[in-house]
């Protein structure tokens, strides 16, 4: 029986993981296209995945701060 958990982070359902039988990781399914990037990575468990999620949103975040203030300066 593989074992899944739901990955979110804020109000966003960021992806899934699943660990399939005799399987040691955690498998990432992304659910939104903001989290495309970790699709297919593995974990070792539940709290790393959502630790990454959370990480690659909060990256994602200042990306695009620092591209909307490029745009400001550049105007």
């Amino acid at each position: 029986m593989s074992k899944s958990y739901v990955i979110e982070v804020g109000d966003e359902q960021a992806g899934l993981i699943i660990r399939d039988v005799g399987e040691r990781d955690y498998l990432f399914h992304a659910a939104l296209d903001d989290y495309r990037a970790l699709e297919g990575r593995r974990f070792a468990n539940a709290f790393l995945a959502e630790r990454a999620a959370a990480s690659h949103a909060s990256s994602r975040r200042r990306r695009r701060r620092a591209s909307a203030e490029r745009e400001v300066f550049a105007a």
